[in-house]
């Protein structure tokens, strides 16, 4: 029965070339190899820890044996589930000028209006050619610890680029660069959805805690991206064994926010924090949550018989607005459920309990039934899920490399040597066979998430290589030869490659590159390249 309330590695060294002074030896990125290994110890951070305790929890599971998805009726005064009422905070302060070291953390703001930002410190437009795009980029600011941090999702709205990082998020103006405001939390970012909700506000998770095991990614914030100003705030409660916040995911469809912890799920309304429904599990199917889903749909992924030839993967699409079960999809045994690369259509990735290399991809119809199989096995290319980067907790719908688009999968293949060329493979949704693939003149592709459809096809980025700088590239639909949309500056290419196109985004004919995390001891150092924060081209 369902209750609701009504709305109230390393890159190789690269060789000098005779008269080109940016196609020098380009530095490695100590900060983020390009392809961590699976397995291993993760990074500190909150967000990373989520590996290790998803694993010792889905074990936890299969055997007390839980599985039955419930929903239970929402809170009417936001305080019945154990968490606090919303308050409403703002960040008007005076913006900091972006050359100067960032105080001590003490959960207050100190920039959400205007301010000239770090953009332009480094001139990445030095030497640039007719034809050339131009650039802008944002130096790293933020007062990092030892271990550095982590940079998350990218996300526009009004003419503004804002990103989560460490302990704060910042919008930068997505014209030049600009600093538009900067909203600072008392703790260190755990989790940030990979869209903002249609009014372009969105909900982070951010700890308290400075413990390296076992911290508590327990804080809910509402922040308006349009503005800067903080919304309402709750505190995540445990109540006991299946509602764990070591590891703590957020989604937003429509007005709807939905947070995991551990096998419960809570969702919020995005206007006020009020609690809607909430998902739990009972004892049978020995499944466990996975993770959510947002944008277009809401999903909710499990796991299931984990460990055993039985293991299997649960996909269930929820109504936002009551919790209602529009449908579920399950695999064949054997495949687990990994990741979701697409929502609207559903497209998800699979990997083989047998053969933990081997993997495939499954587009799902609107009425949860299995449209195709991508068997991956049977292409000339190989593929590598979310390009090699491996898991660390991230949230389902973190995972590069696959862009969903005009119902057509543009997955990227697997290069056959650090940095060299790859190719771009279109896969038929609706048949599950490739129609076409292409390279592009010995570069890296990778395919990008973009803010609104640019045109029938796909916004592809060329890495810069050796002599040759980084490309923005369209793909038609149909096949055919990449059309250069921006060709990159030579003075930002020792940037780009330190970057190595962790996050990517192309929005008002823009695209935006960030890296996946930053190392603290290079803060202040304005004219190092691994010190970039986020660039962008455009034209």
């Amino acid at each position: 029965m369902v209750s609701h309330e009504p709305e109230s590695g390393r890159p190789p060294a690269h060789q000098p070339v005779p008269g080109n002074p940016y196609a020098q030896p380009l530095p490695q990125p100590p900060a983020q190899p390009p392809f961590p290994p699976p397995a291993g110890p993760p990074p500190a951070g909150p967000r990373r820890r989520g590996a290790l305790i998803a694993g010792v929890g889905a074990l936890a599971l299969v055997l007390v044996g839980t599985g039955v998805f419930v929903l239970t009726r929402g809170d009417g005064d936001g305080d019945k589930d154990g968490s606090r009422k919303p308050v409403a905070q703002d960040s008007d302060k005076p913006a900091r000028d972006g050359r100067e070291s960032a105080p001590p953390r003490d959960g207050s703001d100190d920039d959400g209006g205007k301010g000239t930002g770090s953009a332009g410190q480094i001139d990445v437009n030095a030497g640039r050619k007719p034809g050339d795009a131009k650039a802008w980029l944002a130096v790293n600011d933020v007062k990092l610890p030892g271990k550095g941090g982590q940079l998350l999702d990218l996300w526009r709205v009004d003419g503004l680029v804002a990103q989560a990082e460490y302990d704060e998020v910042t919008a930068f103006k997505v014209a030049d660069g600009t600093r538009a405001w900067r909203v600072r939390l008392p703790g260190e970012v755990c989790d940030t959805p990979v869209n903002p909700s249609p009014d372009g506000k969105v909900v982070v998770v951010y700890t308290k805690s400075e413990a390296r095991v076992g911290g508590k990614c327990d804080q809910l914030q509402q922040i308006d991206l349009r503005t800067g100003k903080k919304g309402w705030h709750k505190q995540l409660k445990e109540h006991g064994t299946q509602d764990s916040t070591t590891a703590t995911h957020v989604a937003i469809s429509g007005s709807t926010v939905m947070v995991d912890q551990d096998s419960t799920a809570h969702a919020y309304r995005m206007r006020d924090g009020k609690r809607l429904f909430t998902t739990k599990h009972q004892r049978e199917g020995a499944c466990f949550l996975r993770g959510v889903a947002g944008g277009p749909a809401l999903l909710q992924v499990r796991s299931c018989a984990a460990g055993s030839e039985l293991t299997h993967g649960r996909l269930r699409k929820l109504d936002p607005r009551t919790g209602k079960t529009e449908w579920e999809y399950r695999n064949k045994k054997g495949w687990t459920l990994d990741k979701v690369f697409s929502v609207a259509p559903v497209v998800v990735a699979l990997r083989s309990r047998a053969e933990p290399d081997k993997w495939a991809l499954a587009a799902v119809d609107e009425r949860g039934k299995q449209r195709s199989w991508i068997d991956l096995d049977r292409r000339k290319e190989k593929f590598e899920q979310c390009t090699g980067a491996g898991d660390s907790g991230e949230g389902v719908q973190n995972c590069v490399g696959g862009v969903v688009a005009h119902d057509t999968l543009y997955l990227a293949s697997k290069p056959k040597k650090i940095l060299g060329p790859n190719r771009i493979v279109a896969f038929d949704l609706g048949t599950g066979r490739a129609k076409w693939s292409v390279e592009a003149g010995g570069r890296q592709l990778l395919p990008v998430t973009v803010s609104a459809r640019e045109g029938k096809g796909v916004i592809v980025y060329g890495r810069p290589y050796r002599e040759e700088t980084g490309r923005t590239l369209f793909l038609p639909s149909g096949g055919g030869k990449p059309k250069v949309l921006l060709k990159h500056t030579a003075a930002a290419q020792k940037i780009e490659v330190f970057m190595f196109a962790g996050n990517t985004l192309y929005a008002d004919g823009r695209l935006f590159v960030t890296p996946t995390r930053l190392d603290g001891r290079s803060h202040g150092s304005a004219g190092e390249e691994g010190n970039g924060r986020m660039l962008s081209f455009g034209p």
